[in-house]
């Protein structure tokens, strides 16, 4: 669809619902989190993934912050659509100039990959073990190098659990 008229404040909203899905992650222990905490940030994120997805459906979406910012909404989806969606945010941001999005690729294409039961590629992935210790999300495809990790900022499998932990500030 195409309107005769751009939306002058596109970047603003797709930031500031960005800024709002970050927040929502960090409000609470999500460890901790009751059924109706976890139904209160799903609804909020199927209500930011529907703006984005109306101003992508406008083309309005064309800046490298604003597709990584999308980017980042959809891999808070609950689908493999969704996924698949963030992926392709996340590659035209690097597309369009945005270095720091290519973590992001590899992140949405692990996520996409397993959603559809197939093996992550890069090692962005992580789940819990029975004993409530985290570890790498599994399969995880063996023909992948360190060295195409790096490429996308993403660290040796060695290190991944780690690097995880230390990133989202976990013990």
């Amino acid at each position: 669809m195409t309107l005769p008229f751009r939306i002058q404040n596109t970047s603003s909203i797709i930031k500031t619902l960005y800024k709002e899905d970050i927040e929502d992650r960090y409000s609470k222990n999500w460890d901790t989190a009751t059924k109706k905490d976890l139904s209160w940030l799903k609804k909020r994120d199927k209500k930011r993934r529907d703006v984005v997805a109306f101003f992508h459906q406008l083309d309005q979406i064309t800046k490298a912050e604003d597709c990584h910012h999308a980017s980042l909404i959809f891999q808070h989806g609950e689908t493999s659509s969704d996924y698949l969606s963030a992926h392709e945010f996340a590659e035209k941001a690097v597309e369009l100039g945005d270095e720091s999005a290519k973590w992001l690729v590899a992140a949405t294409e692990d996520r996409y990959l397993l959603s559809i039961g197939k093996a992550q590629k890069y090692g962005t992935q992580f789940q819990r073990n029975g004993d409530g210790e985290w570890k790498l999300a599994e399969p995880i495809d063996p023909n992948i190098t360190d060295g195409e990790r790096a490429k996308y900022n993403v660290p040796p499998l060695s290190e991944a659990v780690e690097k995880y932990k230390e990133k989202y500030g976990m013990r």
